[in-house]
């Protein structure tokens, strides 16, 4: 068995390590809007979801320079943002738009992303992107100098028909392909959901 120290380790190493272990782990393709109305698109997939009350958790790094990330700095100054959960089909997308360029150059723009309005907040939702899940900004905890935990309420959930079962308002896992990034050793690694297993509830003898 391969034993590290986190500890006594240098943080690129930890982060190589440690995020090739804990995986798979869900995609937050966040849309966002600057004070003067462009549309920023970036992927992070350090997020997760909590369900009572509705939030999303999100980890947002600092760029190299120590400056925050135009998301970062979007939901600071507006509050709101839009977290989608993208599939396969979208997969060289999402990954172009991790591509740091200019505050100034919108991905969607770039990409030829299509969107429509939200409901609630500013920043518009992608078209063609089966999950959309407008946000609100609750609170920041920063958790070291280059990072900040951002946490989210969500205010509305929209998802495609195509992975929706009505008979159970929810949607069904296995009609659909959800990204994930695994390990990011020689460069970022995905992977999408493939069979689904369904269970009985357990139950004790």
């Amino acid at each position: 068995m391969a034993t590290r120290d986190l500890a006594s380790m240098p943080k690129r190493d930890v982060y190589r390590i440690l995020s090739s272990l804990v995986i798979p782990r869900p995609i937050a393709w966040i849309t966002s809007v600057d004070d003067a109305g462009r549309v920023n698109l970036a992927p992070f997939s350090a997020f997760m979801g909590i369900f009572g009350p509705p939030m999303l958790a999100v980890s947002l790094g600092r760029r190299q320079d120590g400056s925050l990330k135009d998301t970062h700095r979007n939901l600071r100054e507006r509050g709101e943002a839009v977290v989608h959960l993208a599939d396969r089909p979208l997969l060289e997308a999402l990954h172009a738009s991790a591509e740091e360029v200019a505050p100034e150059i919108s991905e969607v723009a770039r990409l030829g992303l299509a969107t429509l309005p939200s409901l609630r907040v500013a920043p518009p939702r992608l078209a063609e992107v089966p999950v959309a899940l407008e946000c609100r900004l609750n609170q920041e905890l920063e958790l070291g100098p280059a990072t900040t935990l951002i946490l989210l309420d969500v205010l509305v959930a929209h998802a495609a028909d195509r992975i929706y079962d009505e008979s159970l308002d929810c949607a069904d896992a296995s009609r659909w392909q959800p990204l994930a990034r695994l390990a990011s050793v020689a460069g970022p690694n995905y992977g999408v959901l493939g069979e689904t297993l369904r269970l009985e509830t357990p139950r004790l003898p």
